[in-house]
């Protein structure tokens, strides 16, 4: 219990610091990025967004620990590269372009930083893996799928053995998180989807959520098939039905002042199955 309230009081603590809705938390206007079924909801300083040139960008940092890549960086060059098994990749920020595999490639955009974040084209990351990107327009939904995410270094929490054993995508999609206090109760308010066309109980539905600090420091909630008892609102909920969105809350007790200035997440990510 002490690790499920310290992952909520964390992610709360990171709302109460931005000065908008839209800086790092997932708000209904983001682009949402889906990774095996995974959603980011959370990246500090920048979500995934569209450039100018109509394409999306994502966190360099969040690609990276999908494929346990390391990240080096050339203040003077102002370039970056990736390494990571089968993959490299090198680029210089503001530079049309750059190097996948070996090979130099034309692009009609570049490597961005906004917002203290370095974003990457989605495009260049898919073509370099290898793996094909799905866009759902309608829902704004950026997806990427392959059996190399999750596998290792700080991500491979995700790829656990509950998940394995139950349905991962009941086409459940988080819409937006936000932080409320009600009569004196501090509470972390999530509003999902339901995309798919099945009708659900909410003692049906389990989610994962993962919050990465440092190499060091992981909080996890609800891997291992108590989620959100006796202390979620989704517990309230008696159907999900398809096409409806639904906002359930948890509560995280009184914030720490002194956590919110050590201990300030780089990304979370959640995923929704059904439980078995």
């Amino acid at each position: 219990m002490k690790k499920i309230l310290c992952s909520l009081l964390v992610i709360s603590s990171v709302l109460l610091s931005v000065t908008s809705a839209t800086a790092g938390s997932l708000n209904e206007d983001h682009i949402k990025l889906k990774v095996n079924g995974a959603y980011l909801i959370y990246s500090k300083g920048e979500m995934p967004f569209v450039d100018k040139n109509s394409r999306i960008l994502l966190p360099l940092r969040v690609i990276a620990d999908l494929i346990n890549g390391k990240i080096t960086w050339d203040s003077k060059a102002k370039s970056v590269q990736i390494e990571a098994k089968d993959f490299e990749l090198t680029a210089v920020l503001n530079e049309k372009g750059a190097t996948i595999n070996g090979k130099k490639i034309a692009s009609d955009t570049s490597l961005t930083l906004k917002n203290g974040t370095t974003l990457v084209p989605a495009k260049w990351i898919a073509d370099g893996l290898g793996v094909s990107l799905k866009w759902d327009a309608k829902n704004k939904i950026i997806s990427l799928d392959d059996n190399r995410f999750f596998q290792a270094g700080p991500l491979e929490r995700m790829n656990n053995e509950w998940n394995k054993e139950s349905s991962i995508d009941p086409q459940i999609a988080p819409q937006s998180i936000g932080y409320q206090t009600v009569e004196g109760v501090e509470q972390l308010k999530i509003t999902m989807k339901n995309l798919s066309t099945s009708t659900y109980t909410s003692q049906q539905i389990q989610d994962h959520l993962l919050v990465y600090i440092d190499p060091n420091h992981f909080i996890e909630e609800g891997i291992n098939g108590m989620t959100n008892s006796d202390r979620s609102g989704l517990r309230l909920i008696d159907e999900i039905k398809p096409n409806k969105t639904y906002t359930y809350t948890l509560p995280v007790g009184r914030l720490d002042q002194k956590q919110l200035k050590t201990d300030v997440p780089q990304y979370a990510f959640v995923r929704y199955f059904i439980y078995k």
